[in-house]
């Protein structure tokens, strides 16, 4: 929209301007009159140049800047910026992160991971989703079987979602209140996380006769064993934050 703007400010005053400072006059236009009890002092024609040229000199100048200056963002130089790559490397080893989360593990401000986030989808490298009231970012690379695994990953976020999980895992075919039970969690909020699950394809439901009875999905147990495994992997050791918004092309 800026752009817009700007070329329109050229094609408006840049051919006035140089029209009238060089006297040049269409012959069936005349200057209107400013003069007289008028609200504004009258003008002649040398200072309207004046104004309008100059004008016309700042637009041109702020189209030079715009379109030489400013630093153009695509495929083949979106990663370039070290904060965006960062961001970026973080979203393919945690799929399914929500903005504020990766702000706080990168020590980011919200404003800036969202400025990268942008500039990724519009390269085509990562990709969003809403769920759960948040939207998840995850990479384009690997299609519908990332995505799934984004979904799953920001499901399992959720303490009592993992422990219905593990649960059924180590119980199959178990039921609402039998889950219910176990883990001293009320009706409701099993019900909630268990439609949840479903929805991610983590757990798979079984009715039988009035009952219904969930299993592990393939999904499920693959995320299981995908977090067992970061948990006993060691802390990487501590790295410097990522910077700020750089290399010639924030907003």
């Amino acid at each position: 929209m800026r752009q817009v703007w700007l070329v329109l400010l050229a094609l408006v005053f840049v051919p006035s301007a140089f029209a009238q400072v060089g006297g040049v006059q269409s012959p069936s236009v005349q200057p209107p009159s400013v003069g007289g009890g008028g609200l504004f002092p009258e003008l002649d024609l040398t200072t309207t140049a004046v104004v309008t040229g100059g004008v016309a000199i700042a637009a041109a100048a702020a189209l030079a800047w715009y379109f030489l200056g400013a630093k153009f963002v695509n495929s083949g130089n979106v990663l370039e910026n070290e904060a965006r790559r960062q961001i970026f490397e973080h979203i393919q080893a945690h799929p399914g992160i929500h903005l504020r989360a990766a702000a706080t593990q990168l020590n980011l401000s919200t404003t800036n991971v969202l400025w990268h986030l942008r500039k990724l989808e519009d390269a085509n490298l990562v990709t969003s989703k809403k769920f759960e009231g948040y939207k998840v970012f995850y990479p384009v690379e690997g299609g519908v079987e990332t995505k799934r695994r984004a979904i799953a990953s920001s499901v399992l976020k959720n303490e009592n979602a993992m422990a219905i999980l593990e649960y059924v895992t180590a119980h199959p075919s178990a039921h609402q209140r039998e889950i219910a039970r176990a883990l001293g969690v009320n009706h409701g909020t099993i019900r909630w996380h268990l439609r949840k699950l479903e929805e991610a394809e983590l757990v798979s439901p079984l009715k039988k006769e009035h009952t219904t009875h969930y299993y592990v999905s393939e999904l499920g147990h693959q995320a299981l064993a995908g977090w067992a495994a970061q948990a006993t992997t060691p802390p990487a050791p501590a790295s410097p934050p990522a910077a700020e918004v750089s290399g010639g092309d924030e907003p």
